[in-house]
């Protein structure tokens, strides 16, 4: 079915390695449409903002990283049935109406969160209407497209994720600089009509030829996925992986600033941890066509723990450089975890209910993420620094690494 004006791709008459084949054209969408979601947009932005929320209304760090959780709750509670909506409706039905929905939100919040209840009520209900335009929609129009390549495929477009957190904290300090900060958030809502929308709009296509080579027989239903063991180790391990690679990301920039860095210092620390990501989910995605994907997750997620302790041992100790390495080593783990949630699906349970169980998956992420967020605001509230929130960080990533290599034994043991 044709959703919008663009005329659809045709099925691939080239090869996966030649820049013909079409599904190239949709990645370019994907990685693009992830660069300017939710969680580089919203996340990404929010600790740049939060100065003027707490000077502007007295709100307390942790009452504004609140606001983050309760996106994530509604986007937990929606993922189900966004994913489900997917499956039969089609990527594009729910992808597009998404991205005019995350654009609105930004003007919303900016301009009528007068009250903290107001500002809460916003973030859930912006929570709730946009998980569409997360990696759910884009990984099931690539995972159409590609097969021999589906892991660098994924990787690529997960990329998309840490160039937005590269760039967003940077746009965000030159409209700060430029704007109020209800003007430039307004301003984040145009460039998601400007660039994810008319590009998906043009070429966010399914591959027809999939849909008649894979039928609804390949793989389980999503309530045969769930009674495996499989899907609870994946759903504990993506949970306790993005309470700390997620919560930490609108704390990156406050980090710099507690330790007296300039804002430019600011933006510059979080950008690092984007462009971690970049590397992690294309080495991440390589690699996992070449090996387990858990054992690749298991690595990357390490390496993350030991980041987190030494950012705990080092403390207001750490210098901008030192700081900015920690931040890089940190959001390697940050890039393995979008890519492994739709490999790990594909390789366990198929192709034939992938959105609804991505949706189950993602409600998972949400979970942690909506944990994480706050928890690292209160434990700065409580203990005037990062420190312990660091510490937990690197216990949480190591439970995170042991059920990878759970369910890794489980299935090559």
């Amino acid at each position: 079915m044709n959703h919008g004006a663009a005329i659809p791709l045709e099925a691939p008459a080239a090869d996966e390695g030649s820049l013909a084949f079409p599904g190239w054209r949709v990645l370019l969408g994907a990685v693009l449409g992830l660069a300017f979601s939710p969680g580089p947009m919203v996340f990404g932005s929010m600790g740049l903002i939060a100065p003027f929320l707490a000077a502007s209304h007295g709100w307390s760090r942790g009452e504004i990283m609140l606001s983050l959780t309760l996106f994530n709750v509604a986007g937990l509670v929606a993922a189900p049935y966004t994913g489900r909506l997917i499956d039969r409706a089609g990527v594009r039905a729910v992808l597009l109406p998404s991205l005019v929905l995350l654009a609105t939100g930004f003007a919303v919040l900016a301009f009528f969160s007068t009250t903290l209840w107001a500002f809460y009520g916003v973030a859930f209900v912006w929570g709730a209407v946009t998980v569409g335009t997360q990696s759910i929609s884009y990984t099931k129009l690539i995972s159409g497209w590609f097969e021999r390549r589906r892991g660098l495929a994924i990787g690529i477009a997960a990329a998309g994720l840490g160039v937005g957190y590269s760039i967003v904290p940077l746009l965000m300090v030159r409209l700060l600089a430029g704007l109020g900060w209800q003007a430039a958030y307004g301003v984040l809502g145009l460039v998601v009509l400007a660039v994810p929308f008319l590009v998906n709009w043009v070429v966010a296509h399914p591959n027809p030829q999939a849909s008649r080579e894979h039928g609804p027989a390949d793989g389980m239903t999503l309530g045969e996925a769930m009674r495996t063991p499989a899907f609870a180790i994946m759903a504990i391990s993506i949970l306790l992986a993005s309470a700390a690679l997620t919560g930490v990301v609108p704390h990156m920039a406050l980090m710099a600033l507690d330790r007296g860095f300039s804002k430019g210092d600011a933006a510059a620390t979080a950008s690092v941890y984007g462009l971690s990501t970049i590397i992690g989910r294309v080495v991440v995605g390589w690699l996992a066509d070449r090996f387990p994907a858990t054992r690749v997750a298991a690595v990357f997620f390490g390496l993350s723990m030991a980041g987190f302790a030494m950012a705990g041992a080092l403390g207001a100790a750490a210098s901008l450089p030192l700081l900015m390495a920690l931040s890089l080593v940190i959001g390697l783990g940050f890039g393995a975890e979008s890519d492994v949630i739709a490999l790990l699906i594909m390789r366990y349970f198929g192709r034939r209910s992938f959105g609804a169980i991505y949706g189950w998956l993602l409600s998972a992420f949400l979970v942690g993420a909506s944990i994480g967020a706050p928890l690292f605001g209160f434990a700065h509230d409580a203990f005037h620094s990062y420190g312990v929130a660091c510490f937990v960080a690197t216990g949480v990533m190591a439970l995170a690494v042991v059920f990878m290599l759970v369910l890794d034994r489980q299935h090559h043991g």
